[in-house]
């Protein structure tokens, strides 16, 4: 249940993930301000340390502070900033987890690398035992984000998720299918490596003299539907491949070869949340949220057999402000820090 005190102050809120940060100035449940950067904790990874992340995270709280009505007092965060990779690992809980298990392991921490004021991490969901065994890793998985935004869209009530079980798809720099029950608790989850795999296949292979530079990210339908029947049938490594074969023939431009590329790697991705039984021939709702291109693509793939749902980058980002605010407000965390400040007062 959400405090009614939090309401007088100004405060950040932050969502890192694998390629991307976006900090928003907050009012109450109001966006004054927001800043987003191409930062994100691949770099962390392949630079071995934190400081770009530190330091774009430093430059932007100050930058957003002085154009605030009233100091902030404290940092919402979720996301990959509270993995190994970012600026502090909360363990995952273990699903099923709904917003009461999420908000008991709320963490506050403040880093002086980046800011004085506090920081509430929220923790990631983890579906199996970790460490992960090999007999095991097929039906294990982890969150880092998702969840946030799934406590958000129930609290929103936008798209209808209440009163029984869904399915968010969120297409990105990683793919995730993450199951919802009747009660609003993740109970499994499915993610692939997808749209890290696309940018890396695109600038960084033999397609790259083609692809790397994208005019366009429209799809043209009939390739699509063809890259995704030919990674079907002859497994995807054979597919990327047509692609350059397809390469040869002067009347298929860029928009051609990279709709057959996104169909036959989506196709894997389908595949895979298929054989988890994410995706069996039944009615439920799947709410379709992340990069709007790749939205459109997996929208083309399921609309024929699923009641498919798109939300907008800015309807998902609401959600995540809110499931960000339902989780923080109504933990230990976040109390002991309220009566900390009135006893201050006092």
């Amino acid at each position: 249940m959400t405090a009614t005190w939090e309401k007088k102050l100004t405060y950040f809120a932050v969502d890192t993930g694998t390629t991307n940060t976006t900090v928003w100035l907050m009012k109450d449940d109001r966006i004054l301000r927001e800043s987003k950067h191409p930062v994100g904790v691949r770099q962390t990874s392949i630079r071995g340390d934190r400081e770009l992340l530190e330091s774009t995270l430093r430059g932007t709280l100050r930058s957003l502070s002085r154009r605030a009505p009233s100091p902030p007092r404290f940092v919402l965060a979720a996301g990959m900033l509270t993995s190994q990779l970012g600026l502090l690992e909360v363990p995952h809980v273990l699903a099923p987890a709904g917003v009461g298990k999420l908000a008991e392991n709320v963490r506050m921490k403040s880093f002086a690398r980046v800011s004085p004021l506090p920081f509430f991490l929220v923790p990631g969901v983890r579906i199996g035992r970790a460490p992960c065994e090999l007999s095991e890793v097929a039906h294990s998985d982890v969150i880092r984000g998702e969840e946030t935004e799934i406590v958000g869209f129930q609290a929103n009530a936008q798209p209808r998720t209440h009163g029984a079980p869904w399915l968010l798809l969120h297409v990105g720099s990683h793919s995730k299918a993450i199951e919802v029950d009747a009660r609003g608790r993740i109970v499994r989850s499915a993610s692939t490596l997808s749209g890290e795999a696309l940018y890396v296949l695109r600038t960084q292979t033999i397609l790259a003299s083609r692809l790397r530079d994208l005019r366009s990210q429209e799809l043209q339908k009939s390739f699509f539907e063809s890259g995704v029947r030919c990674s079907q049938r002859y497994g995807l490594s054979r597919a990327l491949f047509m692609t350059r074969l397809l390469e040869g023939n002067s009347r298929y431009g860029q928009r051609e070869l990279y709709s057959f590329f996104l169909g036959a790697l989506l196709a894997s991705d389908l595949r895979a949340f298929r054989s988890l039984g994410f995706l069996a021939p039944r009615r439920i709702r799947i709410v379709l949220s992340g990069q709007p291109n790749l939205q459109l693509a997996w929208r083309l793939i399921l609309k024929k057999d699923y009641d498919v749902k798109v939300v907008s980058p800015e309807v998902r980002a609401l959600a995540f402000l809110a499931g960000l605010r339902e989780i923080v407000f109504a933990s230990s965390a976040y109390r002991q820090f309220q009566a900390g400040i009135a006893g201050i007062r006092d």
